[in-house]
């Protein structure tokens, strides 16, 4: 190919995954990985066929491969050295993710209820309290002696003449302000058949007809997967479970964490990124297994598909780097 011209090659390279471990895990094999090469011909059509006529595809991505190889090593081989050895010995054992997923709602906001409260045995105090409220602009909120209250009762409404009770999944007292939880992972608002009004709004009225709550600053979270803005309630902050995550990794890096707190907080965040996403804990096994295949083979659709991985899963890959 002159170099005069600048050439638009399209190819797919087409590579076939491995076989299925002796571990009886599903085959990727008949998962093809395509990598497009895309350059743009200066010419017309007809010279960019007769350039590519002039040249041996087989060397294009031959080349293309030992570029690939090139690069990986200088830039990423250190680092699937790295997450080998972090994950060699083990993981830390996600608490819910390995129990199934029934009445997943309720045990996640057991579970987050548990690391908001100071009280607890996790170690972190009041750290995640105090994380969380930062993230979303409330860096100077008081939380010593938080009382932090689970499937909290907050008041009711009346609606086709029949009394609907409202239940927020955490509410947590402070000295100035109360904050609210409501988390959804999979559903939308719930629905009352005997009232019209929707879930937050039913919310929104029981806490303003409750005098327990009337002479604090009121602070309400809607936590979902993907940070869902409430079409209904304006009243409430959006928070999602990337955010959660976020959050926590923030606390990895502050100093003063007991082994035992860090490792708490590890069990936690991975349960985040593994349940609520509903990622498989195959995939938890795919990114060590291709991160060995990558190291010790020169494949190249064993290194895409590490690299790959790693992107799909950049969340769970920076808490397992925590070491």
């Amino acid at each position: 190919m002159t170099s005069n011209v600048n050439y638009i090659i399209e190819h797919i390279v087409t590579a076939r995954m491995s076989e299925p471990s002796s571990g009886g895990r599903k085959s990727h094999a008949k998962n093809n990985e395509k990598v497009i090469i895309k350059s743009k011909s200066s010419d017309s059509s007809s010279t960019f066929k007769e350039s590519i006529g002039k040249s041996n595809v087989g060397d294009i991505i031959k080349s293309i491969e030992m570029a690939y190889h090139r690069d990986w090593k200088r830039q990423k081989l250190e680092f699937a050295r790295s997450f080998l050895s972090r994950t060699w010995a083990g993981i830390p054992l996600p608490v819910l993710s390995v129990c199934g997923r029934g009445t997943q709602e309720i045990r996640y906001s057991t579970y987050l209820a548990y690391f908001l409260d100071q009280s607890k045995s996790h170690g972190l105090g009041s750290r995640y309290l105090d994380g969380i409220l930062a993230f979303m602009g409330y860096k100077s909120i008081d939380t010593y002696q938080a009382i932090v209250m689970p499937e909290k009762w907050l008041g009711y409404i009346e609606e086709k003449q029949k009394v609907i009770n409202c239940y927020c999944d955490i509410v947590i007292s402070c000295d100035s302000c109360l904050v609210f939880i409501e988390q959804k992972i999979n559903s939308a608002e719930s629905v009352n058949p005997n009232s019209d009004t929707k879930q937050l709004e039913r919310y929104d009225i029981a806490i303003g007809k409750n005098q327990e709550f009337s002479n604090k600053e009121q602070i309400r979270i809607f936590l979902t997967p993907t940070g869902k803005i409430s079409q209904n309630s304006p009243n409430w902050k959006s928070l999602s479970y990337t955010d959660l995550a976020t959050i926590g990794i923030g606390i990895l890096h502050s100093s003063g964490l007991s082994s035992v707190a860090r490792e708490n907080l590890k069990r936690f965040l991975i349960d985040m990124v593994l349940g609520p996403f509903k990622k498989e804990e195959i995939e938890l096994h795919e990114l060590i297994e291709y991160a060995e295949k990558a190291i010790t083979t020169n494949n190249f659709s064993d290194r895409l598909r590490f690299d790959q991985l790693v992107s799909h899963n950049t969340m769970l890959v920076n808490l397992l780097m925590e070491g």
